[in-house]
């Protein structure tokens, strides 16, 4: 017998999470669906459900309840434009490779 629990490298955000309110430095908290891993106190990358990265964010505290996790992160940095494009074609790219995404 196990426990099913989701392992996260990417902090992920979650689709009505508004990106435009993202400031280094500032601290957020969210909530996802199911029972999550994520490192503490590692820079991950910030990223949406359409594979648009955003920039670093360390998360500081990880909270599991009623089959959800809360994510208290803080942001780390942005990314510009031309960066953001970069880091979403390369993972797209790698992606495929491994079957991620089809």
């Amino acid at each position: 017998m196990g426990y099913m629990v989701e392992l996260n490298t990417l902090l992920g955000l979650p689709k009505d999470f508004d990106v435009t309110t993202l400031v280094d430095g500032q601290k957020y908290t969210i909530i996802k669906d199911r029972e999550r891993v994520f490192p503490l106190h590692v820079a991950m990358l910030i990223v949406d459900g359409d594979w648009n990265f955003y920039g670093y964010a360390v998360a500081h505290q990880i909270k599991v309840f009623d089959q959800k996790t809360e994510i208290s992160f803080e942001v780390l940095s942005l990314f510009s434009d031309d960066q953001k494009k970069i880091y979403k074609d390369k993972f797209i790219e790698a992606a495929k490779i491994t079957g991620e995404i089809k």
